[in-house]
């Protein structure tokens, strides 16, 4: 029967150079991080803490929209779900680390864990200054993934992070002045066009290339839900729409991540 199988179809394995961390350092670090910003928190409970930043749309998502009062009157995390589920994007960007080449696994893991951070900042504070680290890590881990794209096409890894850093600096400068709604499906679409070529040659498997699509579209119609107020219960501890558009984004990051990280390399990265 295997004589059957065209090897084409099937992605390279991942092999000892293509594995990333193992789940449980992983984890480990996440919750590291998770305890010591618990342990930063219950020593600034108050929103003070962010008194001297300009303030955000309080009202934008579910979660707590009925209590924008003055910041003295709020908690330092001011959305608690929204908050506490960008973890996910700490986990996924450790996971991506080891993985080679290193300088791509780095940037990608350096940009996802800079999108949990700046989205945890934001949902904690609502605040313009961390809706700028949360948006610009947004783009990051975008662009990264973009990258890994093209050097799995042929690019040489370091033209490729080279390329994403400039990419990443020029959102970053003019980040405000960008149109997100027509940016992020922009750079969505980058990212997916070495996938796209990938199964067309026969290099992956078509299933694997549409769950990061599938995952993403979900976290888009649950976020849409949770701003329109369709599916909106602002004080729940167990379930917002937003929290799971976190979880459902990291997800479909790391298997974008996973799909390019297990397709063959280029000869760069095979050349000892």
């Amino acid at each position: 029967m295997s004589s059957l199988v065209d090897p084409r179809s099937r992605s390279a394995p991942p092999g000892p150079r293509e594995t990333g961390l193992p789940w449980r350092p992983a984890l480990a670090g996440t919750l590291a991080l998770v305890a010591i910003s618990i342990v930063f928190f219950a020593q600034n409970p108050t929103g003070t803490l962010w008194s001297t930043m300009t303030p955000a749309d309080c009202a934008e998502y579910c979660e707590a929209h009925l209590r924008c009062g003055p910041l003295a009157t709020r908690p330092s995390v001011q959305q608690p779900l929204n908050s506490w589920s960008n973890a996910a994007f700490v986990f996924v960007g450790l996971l991506a680390l080891r993985t080679r080449p290193r300088a791509l696994a780095g940037l990608f893991a350096a940009s996802v864990v800079l999108l949990g951070i700046g989205s945890f900042l934001f949902h904690a504070a609502i605040t313009r200054e961390t809706q700028w680290v949360d948006m610009v890590g947004t783009y990051a881990a975008i662009i990264a993934v973009a990258a890994l794209g093209l050097q799995r096409l042929g690019m040489p890894a370091g033209a490729a992070v080279v390329l994403a850093l400039v990419v990443d600096a020029g959102i970053a400068r003019f980040k405000w002045q960008i149109d997100a709604w027509v940016a992020l499906p922009l750079l969505v679409l980058v990212a997916a066009v070495p996938m796209a070529l990938a199964v067309r040659a026969g290099r992956g498997a078509a299933k694997a290339a549409l769950w990061p699509l599938t995952l993403l579209l979900l976290a888009v119609a649950l976020r849409e839900a949770d701003v329109r107020r369709v599916l909106c219960w602002p004080d729940s501890m167990l379930f917002q729409g937003h929290a799971v558009w976190h979880v459902l984004c990291a997800a479909s990051l790391g298997a974008s991540w996973h799909f390019l990280a297990r397709l063959a390399p280029p000869r760069d990265e095979l050349a000892p």
